[in-house]
């Protein structure tokens, strides 16, 4: 199994057929990119298993039961990856908010309880799809309202700051997996991880309406593993599908791209 490649074709049928995305696989794909022993079958397999140990009920219920199961936010190492691991959030009980709302997700919709992830400022949660003035906060172990939801916006944003209908709008499954990759790529970087930032960087350019700054890190990352090669490639392709209808910055940026490839092709020579 190449989980590069997987995860590539997975994001291409998510595109096409919206309404049948694989957020279970996808966040696995991620972790079989970090550690390619990740089996996925197994780990949906875990999944399922939790479902049927869960057993069924309201998403209250699912709260609940995950915080006597032992899942719970790891405040005391937030930043490791391994809370972004769908897999080992189930081996350590332990992930940030979003993981653990992807968590909640899947097992919910084994028992036929559907989660939305709802993406606050400062702040991943999920609301129930068919009441959605009710959320639930699995890294902080609690359902609430909208008045709690609001506080909690608060603590984040200022006093003065409302709820409003962009904030509570369902996060689709593939902007799910595009923040976790960013939540990693943003650790790989600031601890000066290249080689685990380079799969990241990989995944995200695979992702549909990707910032052509994320190609430009990718070649970037690319060139300082000495994969000259790699990187011509990825700039030469950025450098093709942009478009002439740009405007001054965008020229610039381009000049910038067409020097960098040049300055990459003299190193293969």
């Amino acid at each position: 199994m190449d989980p590069s490649a997987d995860f590539a074709e997975a994001v291409q049928r998510a595109v096409v057929n919206p309404q049948f995305v694989p957020l279970d696989r996808l966040a696995l794909l991620i972790a079989a990119n970090a550690s390619p022993a990740v089996d996925i079958d197994l780990e949906c397999g875990r999944l399922d298993q939790l479902a049927h140990d869960f057993g069924g009920g309201s998403a209250t219920d699912l709260m609940a039961w995950l915080a006597v199961r032992g899942f719970r936010g790891n405040a005391e190492d937030y930043y490791h990856p391994d809370n972004s691991m769908l897999n080992r959030v189930i081996d350590r009980g332990l992930g940030i908010p979003i993981s653990l709302s992807v968590l909640a997700i899947e097992i919910g919709r084994r028992c036929g309880i559907e989660l939305d992830g709802i993406g606050l400022p400062g702040e991943f949660i999920v609301a129930e799809r068919h009441q959605p003035d009710r959320f639930h906060n699995p890294y902080r172990q609690r359902s609430m309202g909208t008045d709690e939801v609001l506080t909690m916006v608060r603590r984040f944003a200022g006093r003065d700051a409302q709820l409003t209908p962009a904030m509570l709008r369902p996060v689709d499954e593939l902007s799910i997996i595009r923040r976790m990759l960013t939540n990693l790529a943003h650790i790989y970087s600031h601890t000066d991880r290249p080689s685990q930032l380079e799969w990241v960087l990989r995944l995200q350019t695979s992702l549909p309406g990707i910032d052509l700054a994320v190609h430009r890190q990718y070649a970037a990352v690319l060139a300082r593993l000495g994969r000259f090669w790699e990187a011509s490639e990825v700039l030469s392709r950025l450098i093709e599908s942009t478009s002439d209808d740009v405007d001054l910055q965008g020229r610039e940026e381009i000049d910038s791209d067409r020097a960098a490839l040049l300055h990459l092709q003299a190193r293969l020579n």
